[in-house]
């Protein structure tokens, strides 16, 4: 990397983009935020006024205010979307006129401006429900039971087949995130999982043999910067399962280390199905061997963090609706 690139961040004040745009300034980087504030602006505070750094208030479907951003920036990290199945659902119509009309405009207007790299954020839930003896590489059919992962899907899809050779494409197919964030979210399995056992004392688990991928949040901008900094050659017009293999667990197994290193006196109910079928295990070696990607933080601490937030009362209303896209 040559010192003070520059990085537009679309969704960069999102649950990830805050984790994106805090690596990316420490890392030395010129960083732009985009992001029309859906879920307010909170987890700019403490950023706002570094000098390397700079806010812009915009929808990705804003062709004009879009292509007056992009003047000037080298990369861009396209995290803006609805995310989760609740969010999606609620308006369809709206869900693909950002997540998939919305990309495809935030990556013609990249190529309009000469931007030289491109990171996609997609999802491993794209894999639906699958034999979890066996484990989803970046060559397994995607099965989407969602929304949310058909427009990741189309995303993709467009993404690789239409951008040109100019552009250096990355797409990420993200393990299911965790811990504490600037904008924090609280209806993401593990994050909710913590929260009700501790406000609870019991925690009831739907389909508890069901499998999910997991990664600190955090981890996800080791990804973003590791594939800024990649020879063109592994990084270009490549999808990568972004995760750690080790990282894979059943439902169940979440629950049980809440209760065997945090809350001992946690009851634990395991119900036999859940409305959300998707259960998959995933292979993350190509990114591990690739790039070098070693998850930093594990499931243990990463829960032990979430405690923290709510035990101090840094965190005094968990169930509160901001802390949910749904």
């Amino acid at each position: 990397m040559q010192k003070g690139q520059s990085v537009l961040v679309t969704g960069g004040a999102g649950y990830i983009g805050s984790w994106v745009v805090r690596r990316l300034l420490s890392a030395g980087y010129r960083v732009t935020i985009y992001d029309c504030l859906k879920f307010g602006g909170a987890s700019l505070l403490g950023i706002i006024g570094h000098p390397a750094l700079k806010f812009i208030k915009g929808d990705i479907r804003d062709v004009s205010r879009l292509r007056d951003a992009l003047k000037g920036i080298d990369y861009v990290a396209h995290l803006a979307a609805l995310v989760g199945e609740a969010a999606c659902d609620l308006d369809p119509e709206e869900t693909l006129a950002i997540n998939f009309a919305g990309t495809k405009i935030v990556s013609e207007s990249a190529i309009e401006a000469g931007v030289k790299r491109f990171i996609f954020f997609s999802t491993c839930s794209s894999y639906g429900v699958k034999d979890t003896t066996q484990l989803a590489n970046e060559n397994t059919t995607l099965k989407p039971v969602s929304l949310y992962a058909k427009t990741k899907i189309d995303s993709e899809n467009f993404l690789l087949e239409n951008v040109n050779r100019n552009l250096v494409l990355t797409v990420f197919r993200l393990a299911t995130i965790h811990g504490p964030s600037a904008r924090m979210r609280f209806d993401l399995i593990v994050n909710h999982f913590v929260r009700d056992a501790y406000l609870n004392g019991e925690l009831d688990i739907f389909g508890p043999e069901m499998w999910r991928p997991l990664m600190w949040v955090g981890d996800a901008a080791q990804g973003v910067q590791l594939a800024l900094e990649a020879d063109e050659a592994k990084v270009g017009g490549e999808v990568f399962n972004l995760g750690a293999t080790e990282a894979n667990y059943q439902k169940k197994r979440i629950g049980e280390i809440i209760r065997d290193h945090f809350i001992p006196e946690l009851k634990l109910k395991f119900s036999g199905s859940d409305k959300d079928l998707r259960s998959y295990r995933v292979d993350f070696s190509k990114i591990e061997n690739k790039l070098g990607f070693k998850q930093t933080h594990d499931l243990e601490s990463a829960i032990g963090h979430l405690l923290e937030l709510l035990k101090t009362g840094i965190i005094t209303d968990p169930n509160n609706s901001i802390y949910s896209n749904g």
